[in-house]
Parts: C-alpha cells; sequence; structure tokens
C-alpha cells in the first residue's frame, strides 16, 4: 500500500478555509495574522509539513494547515465536552481557544524569507525509505523550540496575544516538555493554572496527532494493531470450546463493558 498523502485540491481547499477562518474568527487580527502568514509565501505555507517523519503525524505535503485546522476542529469538541461533564470553561473565550489552536505549531514554518522553512526535503533516500523521515530540520535557520519560534513570530508582526493565548501556546505539550512541568505539576494552590485552556489544547492536539498517525497506518497496513488471540495465553482451553473469531470476541467484550457502565451509573434495566 502507499504512503498516504493529499491531493493538490485538499491542499488548495485546506489553504482557502483556513484563510476564511481567520478573517471570520479574529475580527480585530485577522489583517495582521494573514500578513504574517503571507510573509511566508502562499506556496510554502500550503504545502509545509506538520512533522519529518512518517510515522509521526501529516510528515506530508500540505500536513501543517491540514493538522491546524484539525486541532482547531478537536479544540471545539473538547470545549463542548468539558462543558457537558461540568469543567468550568469560563474562564477563556472560544477567540482565546481558536487563536491558540491556530498558532500552537506556528514555529514549524521557521522563519520569513527564501531558504528558511522549518523543515526541507531529506534528500537521502535511505533515511526516508528505511527510517521514514521524509524530511529533515532546516539547518541553515537557528535550532528553536516550535512553541518558543511561534511566539517570536506572533511578536515580530506586533499581533497580541493574551496571557491565556501565549501560555496555551507556550505549554500546549503537556509534561513531554520537561520546561512545562512548573506548569502541570504545582506545588501550591496559588500556582494552580486558573483555567482549563492549556489542558484543552494539549488534548486536541494529541488527539489530532493520534488521528493523523492512525490515517498513514491505514494508508500503509505497516503497523498491525489487532489484538493477539486470546487463546494463545490459555492453556485450559481445549478443541471443545466454541470457536469465535475476533469480531465476536469484541462484540462481547463491548457489551460487558456497556453493562458494566449501566450498573456504575444506575442505568440497567
Amino acid at each position: 500500500m502507499s504512503e498516504f498523502s493529499l491531493t493538490a485540491k485538499q491542499i488548495q481547499e485546506n489553504y482557502l478555509k483556513l484563510r476564511a477562518r481567520i478573517s471570520k474568527l479574529f475580527p480585530t487580527r485577522s489583517d495582521a495574522i494573514l500578513r504574517m502568514l503571507d510573509a511566508f509565501g502562499e506556496e510554502r505555507l500550503m504545502f509545509a509539513p506538520a512533522s519529518g517523519t512518517n510515522y509521526y503525524h501529516n510528515a506530508i505535503p500540505g500536513g501543517y494547515v491540514d493538522h491546524v485546522l484539525r486541532v482547531m476542529d478537536f479544540s471545539l469538541i473538547e470545549y463542548k465536552k468539558a462543558q457537558e461533564i461540568g469543567i468550568d470553561v469560563s474562564g477563556f473565550t472560544i477567540e482565546e481557544l481558536m487563536f491558540a489552536a491556530l498558532n500552537h505549531d506556528l514555529g514549524k514554518l521557521g522563519f520569513v524569507g527564501e531558504g528558511k522553512d522549518g523543515y526541507v526535503f531529506n534528500d537521502s533516500s535511505w533515511h526516508r525509505e528505511k527510517l521514514g523521515k521524509i524530511y529533515k530540520p532546516n539547518n541553515n535557520i537557528p535550532f528553536r523550540l516550535v512553541q518558543d519560534a511561534s511566539l517570536f513570530l506572533l511578536q515580530s508582526f506586533n499581533i497580541s496575544c493574551t496571557w491565556n493565548e501565549y501560555l496555551a501556546i507556550r505549554i500546549h505539550d503537556g509534561v513531554y516538555d520537561d520546561a512545562n512541568k512548573a506548569y502541570y505539576f504545582s506545588r501550591s494552590l496559588e500556582s494552580k493554572q486558573r483555567n482549563y485552556m492549556p489542558q484543552l489544547l494539549h488534548q486536541a492536539d494529541m488527539a489530532a496527532t493520534r488521528f493523523e498517525f492512525e490515517r498513514w497506518v491505514k494508508s500503509t497496513n505497516s503497523l498491525n494493531c489487532e489484538r493477539l488471540e486470546t487463546s494463545r495465553f490459555e492453556p485450559s482451553a481445549t478443541v471443545t470450546d466454541p470457536i469465535k473469531t475476533q469480531k465476536q470476541k469484541k462484540k462481547e467484550e463491548g457489551e460487558k463493558l456497556v453493562s458494566a457502565f449501566d450498573d456504575i451509573f444506575g442505568n440497567s434495566k
């Protein structure tokens, strides 16, 4: 099977969708945001990947914009889910959440200027074919953490952000980044985060990343995620046991889980 890729039509549609969202969601900042993106160049932005390695996520032409749109979508889903289960989301606005989602990976684009892309195509066929490293970091630009570069680019174009937006972009990688531990593992009541927005963005980003990884897996058939046959670990199984397919087993397991949840929440009939 071949690697997953976006069609030229999908890439163009995603680009236009991103611009339309910016114009609609950020009435006082849309001009500045679009001016910043235009500084990178239309083609560069449209075809930028979201990562360098195929089994990470969206290491494909157009992967960056595709990922950003998905994180924005998933952030709204997480927001609604938080409301439904009773988490207080009154400490930030939808505009703040969408702004942080839009710009969380901005630094992956690199810097403005010709030859300053964040990722460049890997000219080593061995690394591409054996290790899946489709793109590599551009050594012509300084090393930078993505979130720091994101915030640098925003200030370079005089795009203001609230503290909620700044913090969510800065620590959206959660505890994957050791520098974030002071925010996530607070030692006092006063140092607790004042609202749920950074965690919400992190959840949305992880969900989008997982979605894109699974999409790649399905296109390449490179990873078998099926559960192993349970009979391999059950010496007591005999030939008189009924033969069950994996699908039947999963169906029965699902029915048991539903029954268990009904009992817990008092919904059993």
